[in-house]
């Protein structure tokens, strides 16, 4: 019987995440893809390769190198760096942050669903999933702020529903998927987590995605999952 291929895209949950599914008895192979820095991995499942999420050329000749993929999951997300910050109030606003921010949120997962449409078809059981975040929700925002973050997440969010009901009909053994991961230890939140906030350790969120990911069918399709299982609203 043929072992399942998933390719996850790379940032500290991700590495975590394809530990964690390349664990599993019936995954034949991860396929982990880098930006700038090539982790060494243990596991012997797990091939990695560079990527820029951004350009679409390269998409595209990545995915021509497979068969048929059983599962996507983009892990890739921007918040901030030393340019660019949360905007506190509408005064910080610049055009530039929201624009890279769609670019680095919404833009690889457009492009990731289009060039490996053909891929998950031939799939008899398949998982297209996003980290997304709380704050993209539009029904839960209750605190404002940050507004190019959350515009680009509630984007991203807008993709995976319209792609969802894309492939009810297209692909309808494909689940569409958008996960909250709860507050990670990482680079993207170290700046946030004070006193109050308590992050989770990456290998411990890995494996709490990966269960609700194993829990999904397509009747859970196109819909915003969180790292506990529970559904959150759009």
């Amino acid at each position: 019987m043929r072992g399942r291929t998933l390719l996850i895209t790379g940032s500290t949950i991700g590495e975590a995440l394809a530990l964690a599914i390349a664990g599993s008895a019936d995954v034949q192979q991860v396929i982990y893809t880098f930006r700038r820095r090539d982790p060494d991995f243990a596991s012997p499942k797990i091939r990695t390769v560079q990527l820029n999420l951004t350009n679409e050329y390269m998409i595209k000749i990545l995915m021509e190198e497979f068969d048929q993929l059983d599962g996507i999951i983009n892990t890739v997300g921007f918040l901030h760096d030393d340019q660019q910050q949360p905007e506190k109030s509408i005064a910080r606003f610049n055009p530039e942050g929201l624009m890279r921010s769609i670019e680095l949120n919404t833009l690889p997962t457009a492009l990731l669903a289009k060039h490996s449409r053909k891929l998950l078809k031939k799939s008899p059981d398949s998982v297209f999933a996003t980290i997304s975040a709380k704050v993209g929700s539009i029904e839960d925002n209750r605190l404002g702020g940050w507004y190019s973050y959350r515009a680009s997440k509630a984007a991203l969010n807008m993709m995976l529903k319209t792609l969802a009901l894309e492939y009810r009909i297209a692909l309808p053994n494909c689940t569409v998927a958008a996960l909250h991961p709860g507050t990670v230890e990482s680079p993207l939140s170290q700046p946030f987590t004070g006193r109050n906030h308590r992050p989770v350790k990456p290998a411990a969120c890995a494996r709490n995605l990966k269960r609700v990911i194993d829990n999904l069918t397509p009747s859970h399709s196109g819909r915003f999952w969180s790292w506990d299982g529970s559904e959150l609203p759009w």
